[in-house]
């Protein structure tokens, strides 16, 4: 019976461990500020991965480029059997015709070899090619390019992540007075119940008072629902795929969101689309199409190049006679060569007026680029500015309709007012605070694209 006992507690022991360990594990939590949300996104996010390696790409073609001017070493070896052997035609009476064969009479004497093999090692060198400082500079700019699209994607992850991390702290700071009207209503809704149980209350005060308590259950459902939706919208963002759950530690405050929209305000009158990523990147694509320019010209240069070779050329009619010494003799030479284009057909000429045209379209590409930046900038300002008056109603009204529960309870204990009164002003607090926080969200957005437009995520994102 003692042995049975002893058992059971270790079964017992074991099995609250092994419970506590499931539970440590599915209530496990990591905590995140914004900052360690875009510092994840950056180290885990594929798309920024691929575009980091097309970086590294960029450079190793910048460094293919400037070794153009590298002597190039290889060796070549080439083996034939002659089917039939190359031959020479002589006449009768020529220096090189027999005795035998008669005047103005051909022959054709055999002077190839079964077998010949010529392995050489050859080397050169490039000299002048007036296309290089053209590659070269390309091969600089797309690198530069690179870069600046990878800061681009970059700047997008930030907004992203900023828009749906602030998002979040402001519906837990919504969810936080829904629960506080949630837990007033709750109190109003078991005294309206007590006073109809007693007779002093009808059931219609107690229908509507649970009406508004249900209201507000499930405005906090759809709060928690966003919450949810902007929650994943983040960790998509962040590509977090751990097992733990996601903790927000900022502080969000409606002050800190107010309080930036007038220095925004002024850092948009004065914003320009030099600041921009988007500006950047059309400048170096118009760098690029002006140096292909030039590089379609250089096309008609001259080249000019050095080679040298070292080479063995045996050959005999049996295979096994070929590694004879006096078959090797070795053959050498040294030189310059020149290519000078005389003619191509216009090639040259209708690239250069394709690249000019690329180098238009960029250009024209700028420019409405330029006009975009304007067009953002108006309607972003527009946006603060309209969402800024509705907020400060918005809060007026919220203040009114606090000050007036805070009148109504002390009315309803003195007896002046009843629970008609109190549904009204919980409902009116309601809508209030729906407003308010809407309009409070919609003002967060458009300081946060607003911010985006002037280019104040550049630094975040390495520019």
């Amino acid at each position: 019976m003692k042995n049975f006992s002893l058992k059971m507690v270790k079964i017992s022991t074991c099995t609250l461990l092994i419970t506590m360990l499931c539970l440590a594990q599915t209530y496990a939590q990591r905590s995140f500020t914004v900052e360690d949300c875009i510092n994840y996104a950056f180290e885990n996010n594929p798309l920024l991965n691929a575009i980091a390696r097309d970086t590294a790409i960029a450079e190793l073609g910048k460094q293919r480029v400037t070794g153009l001017y590298l002597p190039r070493a290889n060796f070549a070896s080439a083996f034939q059997y002659y089917i039939a052997t190359r031959k020479t035609l002589v006449e009768g009476g020529s220096a090189l015709a027999p005795p035998s064969l008669p005047v103005g009479e051909p022959q054709a004497l055999d002077v190839g070899y079964k077998n010949s093999w010529y392995p050489s090692f050859n080397v050169n060198q490039l000299i002048f090619d007036p296309s290089y400082r053209n590659n070269y500079n390309i091969a600089v700019q797309n690198q530069q390019l690179q870069n600046q699209q990878f800061v681009s994607l970059k700047i997008d992850i930030i907004t992203g992540i900023i828009k749906a991390f602030n998002t979040c702290k402001l519906l837990e700071l919504q969810a936080k007075f829904l629960e506080g009207n949630i837990t007033r209503i709750d109190s109003l809704i078991e005294l309206t119940r007590v006073k109809f149980d007693y007779g002093a209350g009808v059931q219609i005060e107690v229908n509507r008072v649970e009406v508004t308590g249900n209201r507000m259950r499930s405005e906090l459902a759809n709060v928690q629902g966003s919450y949810n939706e902007a929650l994943v919208a983040l960790q998509f963002q962040m590509n977090y795929l751990e097992e733990e759950s996601m903790v927000l530690t900022s502080q969000l405050t409606a002050n800190q969101i107010v309080s930036g929209a007038d220095e925004l305000m002024v850092q948009l009158s004065q914003g320009t689309p030099a600041q921009r990523i988007e500006n950047q990147m059309l400048e170096t694509q118009i760098a690029i199409a002006d140096e292909s320019i030039k590089l379609e010209k250089s096309r008609s240069g001259p080249v000019i190049g050095a080679d040298a070779a070292l080479g063995f050329s045996p050959a005999a009619n049996e295979i096994d006679l070929i590694f004879q010494g006096e078959r090797w003799k070795p053959y050498s030479y040294i030189g310059i060569n020149l290519g000078i284009p005389i003619f191509n057909g216009l090639d040259v000429r209708r690239g250069v007026d394709q690249r000019k045209l690329v180098a238009l379209q960029t250009r024209d590409y700028l420019d409405q680029f330029s006009n975009q930046f304007e067009s953002e900038r108006a309607i972003t300002q527009v946006q603060i500015q309209k969402a800024m008056e509705r907020f400060h109603f918005a809060d007026a009204n919220l203040k009114l309709a606090n000050h007036n529960i805070e009148l109504l309870h002390e009315a309803f204990v003195n007896g002046v007012a009843d629970n008609q009164d109190m549904i009204l002003g919980e409902n009116d607090l309601y809508d209030n605070q729906a407003r308010y926080f809407n309009e409070l969200l919609q003002l967060m957005l458009s300081q946060i694209e607003g911010r985006r437009v002037i280019g104040s995520f550049n630094a975040l994102g390495g520019l």
